[in-house]
């Protein structure tokens, strides 16, 4: 019985000088920091999504056509160049308008700045106000093209939509408001001169003969979608109907749709150590019925750095076909610096 009690203690004594030395093996030394687990790979941070991306391409912004995306972004762009218009010649000594028709000089301007804001994960508010004018410049071309100043204020709203990882369409509400002023001085004499010739006793002049201001309120419904086929290059395609109104005593509706189309590449993806890119945008207005807006064709080519995912810069020239608001025949070509950046 002694020896078995004897065994016993012994089992059980050399049972906890066991456990010890174990617990002493895994526990660290004094002054020791314990090394941490190992991240899981589904802890570790994954690449952050902008929400101008779609397939793994980040898309280039243009002023000439409008994004499918919902994101908060602030954005400004400034333009500057030189056109010509298609005009009546101006013969001073006596004052009269000739049949023969000329090409007149004119500077153009353009600033626009933009505020988007994402208020839910599909859904996105915007505001902008944007400025265009020219000025005539050069023999007659201050008497027959004039100077015209538009202002126009923009608020909408965009609700969007993705579908699949390529894909992702958009339908936008706008509401426009644009007062604009233009000083016409050849239309004004013309005026004034046929005005005379029908009824000498009458013959006046009046301010309004040389200055006109027109108020116009444009509501916009759009729909627009951008494909991303590779992570290099995308593609969108936007389509707007436009009913302008204008208000005051010589109210009128005036409908026309806007296409928009661009193509943009970006060679970062392809090469890493080459943060440039390029885009190929196209947009026409053409009117609605007898009496819509009147046409215009714009065509822009832009390069881009693309370095930093959350800005945008680039410089793009365009090259616009349209008519003055003297309703002169028009070619005009801009040089556009855009910046925009985005918050997520």
């Amino acid at each position: 019985m002694r020896s078995i009690a004897a065994l016993t203690l012994a089992a059980a004594l050399l049972w906890t000088l066991d456990a010890r030395a174990q617990e002493s093996a895994t526990k660290p030394a004094a002054g020791a920091t314990a090394a941490p687990a190992p991240a899981s790979p589904a802890a570790t941070d994954a690449p952050q999504k902008w929400g101008r991306e779609l397939g793994g391409h980040a898309f280039l912004p243009s002023h000439i056509i409008e994004d499918p995306f919902s994101y908060t972004a602030f954005a400004t762009t400034f333009g500057l160049g030189a056109g010509q218009a298609l005009g009546p010649q101006l013969q001073l000594q006596p004052p009269a308008i000739l049949q023969d028709n000329k090409w007149y000089g004119y500077t153009g301007l353009g600033l626009g700045v933009l505020m988007n804001v994402r208020i839910l994960e599909y859904l996105s508010a915007r505001a902008a106000v944007a400025a265009n004018a020219y000025l005539g410049t050069g023999n007659g071309s201050v008497l027959v093209v004039g100077s015209s100043a538009r202002v126009t204020g923009d608020v909408g709203v965009k609700g969007s939509l993705p579908i699949g990882d390529t894909f992702r369409v958009a339908a936008s509400f706008d509401v426009q408001y644009g007062p604009v002023y233009s000083i016409l001085l050849a239309q004004g004499f013309a005026d004034a001169l046929n005005q005379c010739r029908v009824d000498p006793q009458g013959c006046s002049i009046a301010l309004d003969q040389f200055l006109q201001t027109d108020d116009t309120v444009t509501y916009v419904g759009g729909l627009v979608g951008s494909w991303a086929p590779w992570p290099f290059l995308g593609a969108t395609l936007s389509f707007q109907y436009l009913i302008p109104t204008k208000t005051g005593k010589a109210s009128s509706s005036q409908n026309g749709v806007d296409l928009q189309a661009m193509v943009d590449f970006d060679a970062k993806p392809l090469l890493p150590w080459l943060p440039l890119g390029a885009n190929l945008a196209y947009g026409i207005i053409s009117p609605v019925g007898s009496s819509g807006v009147t046409t215009s064709q714009e065509y822009g080519f832009g390069f881009y750095y693309t370095g930093r995912p959350e800005m945008a810069l680039g410089l793009e020239i365009d090259w616009k076909i349209s008519r003055l608001e003297s309703q002169l025949a028009s070619q005009t070509t801009l040089a556009w610096v855009n910046f925009r950046y985005y918050w997520n």
